[in-house]
């Protein structure tokens, strides 16, 4: 027991600086991307809109589960299905807080392969979820705000904002269809139907200031994403270590063979739901216990892009013919990029880093330490704010519902 949480004491100290780090680049990225943009670019099902979905979809700070209501706002907006398939595999399976968190804790071969290979798999999923699947419904893109960067988790189609009139150039931050003007609650005011707001809600006709971006990008970088990730980045840790302890070096070559491993991980990340940073320290683990680079690359991949429940909610909105296309062409290009991966490996005698290499044997350092203490602090900010958030007495049912539906009470809240 003292070994394992050695291990994970020594894991979590490697992993906090580049946590941080990714969580920074996340809330510049929030502050500063071109919101209203992002659905224009992705309509059709041109080899050129998948390309643009992949890549836009690659540096979002989104995780497994903030991905899915993303690509609906998306579909809702006028996204084609390919670009939609590639979004939603490109955002999870790769990001900044991941690829920092890959270059510290795996070395610089796998934070370049792994958005690489993120990249190119999302393309190619892409194209064949919409070249095999014929053209998708007509309908007519909306102007709202796309929930694929807004970060409004959910496909409720009430943005809980109540009474005016509708107005078909307003755009609900939680609503995929008109939205309506006046405020969350019931009256009626020139104000605008955002339920992201701080609670008046008024139209802007003025762009917000570079001060205003950065506060409501760490805001969203160090509240809502960041409490996507805290519970599953404890658990992978926690699997991490628990792997370095009990399983010997060198058990997947003997018991399992290199192909053996292949398909064994892509086995164990479908149901599995763990996010793209979160599966980092696990591969870490399995690293140690034996596993190739490209096998531990292929559950980089396939654990974040696929799971159970993601599969569930969109083979209601998609069918099941692209959904199964979809899983088949994520675990194939998987596979592919590992077995790549090993043969790039031992072609050029690339090597782990000292720590993943020694089983982490380290020891603590100040800025490991320095960077989980503000970890932990704004950790528990974060869960505060929501847990203030959730006990506040409302103002009105329909500002309650409406900030629940879109789930940006946190968002709000840390903008204070």
């Amino acid at each position: 027991m003292t070994q394992w949480f050695n291990e994970l004491w020594f894991l979590t100290l490697e992993a906090a600086p580049w946590l941080l780090l990714g969580l920074v680049i996340a809330a510049l990225i929030k502050a500063f991307s071109d919101q209203l943009a992002i659905a224009k670019y992705l309509s059709g099902e041109s080899t050129g809109a998948i390309t643009r979905a992949a890549f836009i979809g690659a540096p979002l700070p989104l995780c497994s589960c903030g991905v899915v209501p993303a690509v609906l706002g998306l579909k809702d907006a006028g996204a084609g299905r390919g670009p939609s398939m590639a979004f939603l595999v490109a955002t999870p399976e790769t990001g900044p807080d991941s690829i920092s968190v890959s270059y510290g804790m795996l070395g610089p071969v796998y934070a370049i392969a792994r958005p690489v290979a993120a990249i190119i798999g999302a393309i190619v999923t892409g194209v064949v979820s919409g070249r095999l699947t014929g053209p998708a419904p007509d309908h007519a893109p909306t102007t709202s705000t796309p929930a694929a960067v807004d970060g409004c988790c959910g496909e409720e189609k009430d943005s809980g904002c109540r009474g005016g009139e509708t107005n078909p150039t307003a755009a609900s931050c939680c609503d995929s269809t008109p939205s309506v003007t006046g405020r969350c609650d019931s009256d009626e005011t020139a104000s605008g139907a955002s339920c992201c707001g701080n609670g008046e809600a008024t139209w802007r006709t003025d762009q917000p200031s570079a001060r205003d971006r950065l506060s409501g990008g760490f805001a969203y970088a160090f509240g809502q994403v960041l409490i996507d990730i805290v519970p599953w980045m404890v658990f992978g840790l926690a699997i991490a270590a628990t792997a370095v302890v009990l399983i010997p070096e060198g058990f997947f070559d003997n018991a399992w063979g290199l192909v053996g491993s292949y398909l064994l991980m892509a086995v164990i990340g479908i149901p599995m739901y763990v996010c793209a940073t979160a599966s980092t320290p696990i591969a870490a683990g399995l690293l140690v216990a034996g596993m190739s680079p490209g096998a531990a690359l292929v559950f980089l991949l396939a654990g974040p892009a696929t799971n159970i429940g993601t599969l569930g909610i969109l083979r209601k909105h998609f069918g099941n013919r692209l959904i199964t296309l979809y899983l088949v062409t994520v675990i194939a290009c998987a596979l592919v990029a590992g077995i790549a991966l090993d043969l790039l490996w031992r072609a050029f005698d690339w090597s782990l880093p000292s720590g993943a290499a020694a089983g982490h044997a380290m020891e603590a350092n100040a800025i490991g330490i320095a960077s989980l203490a503000v970890l932990t602090a704004v950790t528990i900010h974060a869960y505060w704010r929501r847990r203030r958030a959730r006990s506040a007495p409302s103002q009105g049912s329909g500002q309650a519902s409406g900030e629940e539906a879109c789930g940006c009470a946190s968002e709000r809240d840390g903008s204070r």
